[in-house]
C-alpha cells in the first residue's frame, strides 16, 4: 500500500528583475507579463510503499527540497497531486518549525501539540527526547542561542519521538557531529524495523546506498531515475564524473606530479578474460583509457572470486589508450553491498606514478595485496582508470560494481574488520591497589 503518491508534480516560480515589477504586473491593464518562469520541478512522479525506506540524490538546486516541502504541505505544487497516507514527522532545514525566542522545552511542547499530542502525552516523551538530543541545561535556553549542532539535535530527537508512521529527512543529519550521526543511523535502522516509511534526503551517497531501499534522482528540477538504490546512486556517480571530468580536463594538463615514476616492464604473450559488453557495466569516464580486463589472482597464479582473509593476492587490470596521456593512474575499491567502502588501492598511493603512456599501448597494472581480515560475505568491486592526480584527476573509465567476490573469514565476524590482538590478564589484591 502506498504511504506517498506523487503525480505529475510541478512546482513553478515567477522570477522578476526588480521588486517594482511585481507591482507592475499586477496592476497592468494589457495584462504585461514582467517575470520570467523557474521551474524548480517539472512533472515528477514516484510511489513510496508503507514501510518503505527511499532516498532522494540529485546536485544542490535540483529540487529535493522542494519536493519534500510540497510532500509535507509546506508548498503548494503548481500543477499534479501529492497524496499522504499516514502521520508525518519531519525534519526539514535548520530551524523547521521552531520558534527562536522560545526555549528548547517550550519548542518541544509547542511541536507535539501541532502534532495532535496532548501536553500529558508530551510529559511522558520529554525525559526521552532530552536523553537522545544530549544537549544539557541548553534546553532551558532559547532556541536562538543553538549552535547548529545542538539544533539539529533537538530537532531530530523531537521528529523521532512522536512515533511517527512517515518520517521525512533533509540533509540535516550532515550539520550533527559524526558520533551523534552514527547515533541516527542506529536509531533510523531501529524505526525501519519497526515498519516507518522513510523518506529520506543527502548528498551522502554511501548513506543512501546503505539506508534505502530505493532511490529518486531528480537534476535540474527533472526526474531522471526510479529505481534500486545501489543502481541509481550509481548512475548518479557517473555523472558525477562526467561533469568533473569537463571541469578538470584543462587543468590536469597542467599538473606536475612529483611522485616516482613507476617502471613498466615488457610482458610476454598473455591471457586474459576479456570485459564483454553484455555485463550490462555500468561504465563513466572519458574513454581516452580502456580498461580490457580485471583479475584477482590467489598465490598459483589462478582467477579466483572466493578469497580467504590474510592470503596473499594479485589484482590486475588490462588497459589500452587511445591518445598520449600524462601521469596516469590505475587503481580499484571495494566496497560492501550496502556501500561502505572498505579500501581504494591506485599507483599514486604507492609513489609509482606512470609520467607517460601513448596511444595505441597496452599496459598491465598489477598490485599485490594480503587480504586483511575482514566480515565474511559478499563484496563489489570498481576498478578504475584515471589522470592526474589523488586530489585532482580525470577519471578515463570506471566500472562501476564491476566483480561481485567472496570473502571466507573464519573467525567470529563482529565488525568489519577483525583486529589482530591478543589478551593479557593480571589478577590483584585489593591492598595492592590505588585507583588515583
Amino acid at each position: 500500500m502506498e504511504a506517498i503518491r506523487v503525480e505529475n508534480v510541478t512546482k513553478v516560480y515567477r522570477l522578476y528583475d526588480k521588486p517594482i515589477d511585481r507591482l507592475k504586473e499586477s496592476v497592468s491593464l494589457t495584462h504585461k507579463i514582467y517575470h520570467r518562469p523557474f521551474y524548480a520541478l517539472r512533472n515528477i512522479s514516484f510511489q513510496v510503499e508503507q514501510g518503505e525506506t527511499v532516498g532522494i540524490i540529485g546536485t544542490n538546486g535540483s529540487g529535493k527540497s522542494t519536493i519534500l516541502k510540497i510532500i509535507t504541505g509546506v508548498l503548494k505544487p503548481t500543477e499534479g497531486d501529492v497524496e499522504v497516507r499516514g502521520k508525518v514527522s519531519a525534519l526539514l532545514e535548520l530551524g523547521a518549525g521552531f520558534d527562536m525566542d522560545y526555549t528548547g522545552v517550550e519548542n518541544i511542547y509547542m511541536n507535539g501539540s501541532v502534532m495532535g499530542f496532548s501536553r500529558e502525552e508530551m510529559d511522558h516523551k520529554l525525559q526521552e527526547i532530552l536523553e537522545f538530543a544530549d544537549i544539557g541545561d541548553f534546553v532551558y535556553q532559547p532556541v536562538k542561542t543553538y549552535s547548529s549542532g545542538m539544533l539539529v539535535r533537538l530537532a531530530f530527537s523531537l521528529a523521532i519521538s512522536v512515533e511517527p508512521e512517515i518520517l521525512i529527512i533533509d540533509e540535516a543529519l550532515a550539520v550533527g557531529d559524526a558520533f551523534f550521526q552514527a547515533k541516527c543511523f542506529h536509531k533510523l535502522e531501529e524505526i525501519k524495523k519497526k515498519g516507518t516509511t522513510i523518506l529520506f534526503v543527502s548528498h551522502d551517497i554511501v548513506s543512501v546506498k546503505k539506508l534505502c531501499a530505493r532511490a529518486v534522482w531528480i537534476e535540474k528540477g527533472i526526474l531522471q531515475e526510479v529505481g534500486e538504490a545501489k543502481e541509481v546512486c550509481e548512475k548518479y556517480l557517473s555523472m558525477q564524473i562526467r561533469k568533473q571530468n569537463e571541469e578538470l580536463a584543462q587543468l590536469v594538463e597542467q599538473i606536475s606530479v612529483e611522485n616516482t615514476t613507476g617502471d613498466v616492464r615488457m610482458g610476454e604473450k598473455a591471457v586474459f578474460h576479456a570485459i564483454r559488453e553484455k555485463d550490462a557495466i555500468e561504465k563513466s569516464g572519458t574513454l581516452d583509457g580502456e580498461i580490457l580486463s580485471f583479475y584477482i589472482r590467489n598465490g598459483q597464479g589462478e582467477e579466483v572470486s572466493v578469497l580467504e582473509v590474510e592470503k596473499e593476492y594479485t589484482f590486475g587490470l588490462l588497459t589500452k589508450f587511445h591518445r598520449d596521456l600524462n601521469n596516469v593512474l590505475f587503481g580499484f575499491e571495494m566496497e560492501n553491498l550496502r556501500g561502505v567502502k572498505l579500501f581504494s588501492i591506485n599507483n599514486f598511493l604507492t609513489d609509482q606514478v606512470l609520467k607517460e603512456v601513448h596511444a595505441g599501448e597496452y599496459i598491465e597494472a598489477s598490485f599485490a595485496i594480503r587480504l586483511p581480515r575482514i566480515c565474511r560475505g559478499e563484496y563489489l568491486i570498481s576498478p578504475s582508470l584515471a589522470e592526474g592526480t589523488q586530489e585532482s584527476h580525470v577519471v578515463l573509465e570506471r566500472l562501476h560494481n564491476y566483480l561481485k567476490i567472496t570473502v571466507d573469514n573464519g573467525g567470529y565476524n563482529l565488525s568489519i574488520i577483525d583486529l589482530d590482538t591478543k589478551a593479557d590478564f593480571m589478577r590483584y589484591r585489593e591492598e595492592d591497589l590505588s585507583l588515583l
